[in-house]
């Protein structure tokens, strides 16, 4: 796909540099866009097939043990997206995540939490992969008045 003849750009790498007396901590989130992988390791839950009234066959996406595996499911895929989008920064290790296995995804949050990083840091690292990863309001709202203001300098 391409907008005016110009292929599509990938969003931008963000970056964020926390200051710590032996050395300043920096961290870097890249786009995820492609889920690929993710799903060869975790495909999406199926609902069961039921029999319905009329001998009529159809999914059952009302079951609580469905609606609860695509809970954890998504779940899972959010968690491996933020891993999948620190994994931009140069150096980072997980000691209890294996990327090959969905039911470790989530332990990056307790290993935030015990690495040192303060609550703000940790939310503002959240930040960093989130505008990455999708664009925040204000980055739209910067793109669109400079587009505006664009527009507006060639009406003159």
């Amino acid at each position: 796909m391409k907008i005016n003849g110009k292929s599509i750009e990938q969003a931008a790498e963000e970056v964020i540099v926390f200051p710590r007396s032996n050395g300043n901590l920096v961290f870097k989130a890249k786009p995820v866009s492609k889920y690929e992988d993710f799903d060869r390791i975790c495909p999406r839950p199926k609902p069961l097939s039921v029999m319905r009234p009329g001998g009529v066959t159809s999914e059952d996406v009302e079951s609580p043990k469905y609606k609860k595996a695509l809970d954890d499911w998504a779940s899972q895929r959010t968690h491996w997206m933020i891993l999948k989008s620190l994994s931009a920064t140069e150096g980072l290790e997980w000691e209890t995540v294996d990327m090959s296995k969905p039911e470790t995804y989530e332990n990056y949050v307790k290993e935030l939490e015990d690495s040192g990083l303060t609550g703000v840091e940790v939310a503002k690292l959240f930040e960093i992969i989130q505008t990455a990863c999708g664009l925040n309001q204000s980055k739209i709202d910067e793109a669109t008045a400079a587009f505006l203001a664009t527009q507006a300098d060639q009406k003159e």
